[in-house]
């Protein structure tokens, strides 16, 4: 990972975002685009290859610790708090048309805070392109987080992103007292996939964390 992070383009608490802070929708809404495979290869491939997106919720504890991912993989946490509502495989199979301009993601992650269990401190958004395609050789797509009354506090378009960005920590949530805060963090890793990546973010997450006194 780059030590040299972009400065967050959002970061405040859910009510002062004007979100419902009881359910959570990260989700991800890409137009079917198909890769053309390169090199010698190319001659004997008849069939392309299209981008295949996967989005991760990682739950982590008050020490940064893995407690817990909703991925492809496993499509609820332990205690049901997280629910993947499954999983698109190139952004157009659930359809027969390419959905990018249908009301509908195509993949989404479901964050009910209020069943989230106590010991969870942070959670991680985390993308990844499966196939290790760019994001930006996406036709058209964004990934966004909003309440279940479709207030949206940000939008991530794909194309923007660093053209050798495979893999992205979109956004972090920590517990507050009585709310819980968000930071857009929108920064490139080097992880290959969806595990790896969360491992990552934990390293990031316990860098930030406030040294005790008397160390």
């Amino acid at each position: 990972m780059s030590t040299t992070a972009p400065s967050p383009l959002l970061s405040d608490s859910l009510r002062g975002l004007g979100l419902d802070a009881g359910t959570l929708f990260f989700a991800l809404n890409y137009e079917f685009t198909k890769i053309e495979p390169k090199g010698i290869f190319k001659r004997f491939k008849k069939n392309q290859s299209a981008m295949d997106i996967d989005l991760a919720c990682v739950l982590y504890d008050d020490n940064c610790v893995i407690s817990d991912i909703v991925w492809f993989k496993q499509l609820r946490d332990k205690a049901e708090s997280v629910k993947h509502q499954g999983d698109s495989l190139n952004g157009k199979d659930r359809g027969e048309q390419a959905m990018y301009l249908a009301p509908l993601d195509q993949e989404q992650i479901r964050l009910e805070l209020e069943k989230i269990p106590a010991h969870i401190t942070h959670i991680g958004l985390i993308a990844n392109s499966y196939h290790g395609h760019s994001f930006s050789r996406v036709k058209k797509g964004e990934i966004h987080l909003s309440d279940d009354e479709g207030n949206r506090c940000f939008e991530v378009n794909l194309k923007q992103l660093p053209r050798d960005c495979t893999t992205l920590w979109v956004a972090h949530l920590r517990r507050s007292v009585d709310d819980w805060h968000l930071t857009l963090q929108n920064l490139p890793l080097t992880a290959e996939g969806l595990a790896d990546a969360a491992q990552e973010v934990a390293h990031e997450l316990a860098r930030a964390l406030p040294i005790p006194q008397g160390i």
